[in-house]
């Protein structure tokens, strides 16, 4: 086995800084938006549902084209620069929604600038910035870097929860979308200024002398499917897994603060103790990925997550909590496999048009069927509840119980997978 290509240390610092900044503001996209439209506008989960879904087929959308126009342009940087400005700005202007008196305006501004920040998110972020990681990388370091990739989300919500938390308690909603993102701006600032092309990009295409439309419409030909179905069942793996994952997110803040009766202060404190074991964890499992045990991991950790989900909705106290989140975070180390297997296995002339493909496995079929799953479970089985006279539910602890069982369904194409012998280190 050949040692792993190098990095140095002007990657690294790329991909730290920019891929940091870019998870805090998913984060707080992803956990802070939602409680903001439930205590501020409305506890009817409906609206957090349709918010969710709609920034997902424009997440999916966005990456698809711009992701396509990179490829062809030969370039990512531009993308990464003016994209990561105006994403900070975007998430400052976020609360302005609230300033609506009327509860339908206010809702269709949520939903709005959800969708303006994650057209501008995933730009730069999901299209041009992990087009240039698969770049920049080979298949004989791709699991470090995803080890690495997966710490950063997780160092993003210990920011993001430990600090936004306690800045909601104290200083209000406004306050804290401004310093967060103030922060991403800085630091997508910087590490845009640092970042150099990879000398091997030049403009490409799968379809030549063909349109854009054209071009992304044959990503989906039959041929295309069979050429590349390995990389197929691995998304689909991907698919089930996040869509068993998205019935909790959107609601798991307002099941802590509003079932539990836990603080948001409490909550973030909840995470910071949760978190450092994935991270100690993601880089040795990266590492397993590139000698080869990428099956063994996904295996274990899908087991381990599910089983942890399923205690958790049986938890009452802190430590307890504690305990069993982090069993379930063991389930998001599968995605360290999954993301090293799907960069190793995209075609080397569609790099960026392919992360727009994987969004629609990764965010954007899961962000409509999960939430969707979770608000139909909270209005049949939630708590009724009430804000400023509109009714609501509060959740209740069969979305983590529903979310467990879906979880292991994403064993089935694993299974296909491994009878097609495809290599257990694909690349």
């Amino acid at each position: 086995m050949t040692a792993p290509t190098k990095l140095g240390t002007d990657k690294w610092t790329v991909i730290i800084l920019l891929g940091l900044s870019g998870q805090i503001a998913w984060n707080v996209e992803n956990s802070w938006f939602n409680t903001f439209v439930f205590d501020t506008i409305t506890p009817d989960p409906k609206p957090i549902a349709a918010m969710v879904a709609v920034s997902a087929i424009v997440a999916t959308i966005t990456t698809l084209i711009m992701g396509t126009l990179s490829d062809r342009m030969g370039k990512r940087k531009p993308f990464i620069v003016i994209g990561y400005l105006l994403w900070a700005l975007s998430t400052m202007a976020f609360p302005m929604a609230a300033w609506a008196k009327n509860v339908q305006l206010a809702i269709f501004l949520v939903i709005f600038l959800d969708a303006v920040m994650t057209f501008l998110g995933s730009t730069a972020n999901d299209a041009a910035f992990n087009a240039w990681v698969t770049d920049i990388t080979d298949s004989s370091n791709r699991g470090t870097v995803e080890g690495v990739m997966l710490i950063l989300p997780i160092l993003a919500i210990m920011l993001g929860m430990g600090v936004s938390g306690l800045l909601i308690d104290v200083f209000g909603y406004y306050t804290f979308f401004l310093t967060l993102g103030f922060a991403v701006l800085i630091m997508g600032a910087v590490g845009a200024a640092l970042l150099k092309e990879s000398p091997d990009l030049a403009p490409q295409s799968m379809a030549k002398n063909k349109g854009l439309i054209a071009e992304l419409f044959l990503v989906f030909s039959p041929q295309n499917i069979r050429q590349n179905s390995s990389l197929f069942l691995v998304l689909l793996t991907m698919t089930i897994f996040m869509t068993s994952q998205q019935i909790v997110i959107p609601y798991e803040l307002i099941y802590l603060n509003n079932y539990l009766g836990i603080s948001k202060t409490t909550a973030g404190i909840l995470t910071t103790i949760i978190a450092p074991v994935t991270i100690l964890l993601a880089l040795p499992v990266g590492k397993l990925c590139d000698r080869g045990h990428g099956l063994t991991v996904l295996i274990t950790g899908l087991i381990i997550g599910s089983t942890g989900q399923l205690l958790f909705s049986m938890s009452t106290e802190l430590w307890m909590l504690a305990v069993t989140g982090v069993m379930k975070s063991m389930s998001f180390l599968t995605l360290i496999v999954m993301g090293a297997w799907i960069r190793n296995l995209m075609p080397a002339n569609a790099r960026g048009k392919f992360q727009g493909v994987r969004l629609i496995f990764f965010v954007m079929i899961p962000m409509i069927i999960g939430p969707s799953i979770g608000s139909w479970l909270i209005g049949n089985f939630g708590i009724a509840t009430s804000l400023n006279g509109n009714q609501g539910f509060i959740p209740v602890p069969l979305i983590f119980q529903v979310s467990a069982v879906l979880s292991l369904f994403s064993l089935i194409p694993i299974y296909y997978f491994h009878r097609h012998s495809f290599h257990r280190n694909p690349g």
